[in-house]
């Protein structure tokens, strides 16, 4: 039985999050972008996030790109499928599947963000957007993670990086 578009993308995303799951243990502690002690994330759905009372909360929040795009004002926002994650640090997928956008000035080198690629990011809720006829929050990017894609191997091939992403400047 075929699987639809979207169970297609969610079991890819899965089993990358297990290859992700197996990474070193200083891959699974380094999925904490550092943000400002005074402004603590907020532990919030994408759901939650979508209340006027989100807007400005500060959160810190997994997920696997399904889309990028390129906006105007040298920024990019990509489209993420919203994952979890349990007290050991591996990426659980909601069965409600939820998406978010996270946007950010300038670009991230599309060796290490591209559809599939595992992320982590910090960053506050700034308003929502319509995707496939659903509103999701818009989260503007203060710090993002990159988990890698290998469970052993070169640590030089961009797929195997892990670690804080700094976009390049337009």
């Amino acid at each position: 039985m075929p699987l639809s578009r979207e169970r297609h993308i969610l079991a890819m995303l899965c089993a990358a999050a297990l290859a992700t799951a197996c990474g070193t243990p200083s891959d699974r502690a380094a999925d904490r972008p550092a943000h400002p002690a005074d402004t603590p994330s907020v532990e919030l759905s994408p759901a939650q996030a979508l209340t006027p009372r989100a807007q400005g909360t500060r959160v810190h929040w997994r997920g696997g790109v399904s889309a990028i795009e390129a906006q105007e004002g040298d920024r990019q926002c990509f489209t993420l499928l919203y994952a979890t994650s349990d007290e050991r640090g591996m990426l659980q997928w909601p069965r409600d599947e939820q998406q978010f956008i996270a946007c950010g000035t300038g670009y991230y080198d599309r060796d290490l963000v591209a559809q599939f690629t595992l992320l982590t990011l910090d960053g506050r809720v700034t308003g929502q957007r319509m995707f496939l006829g659903k509103p999701v929050p818009v989260i503007e990017i203060d710090a993002l993670y990159r988990h890698s894609d290998c469970l052993q191997g070169s640590e030089k091939s961009p797929e195997c990086y892990s670690g804080l992403l700094q976009p390049r400047k337009p």
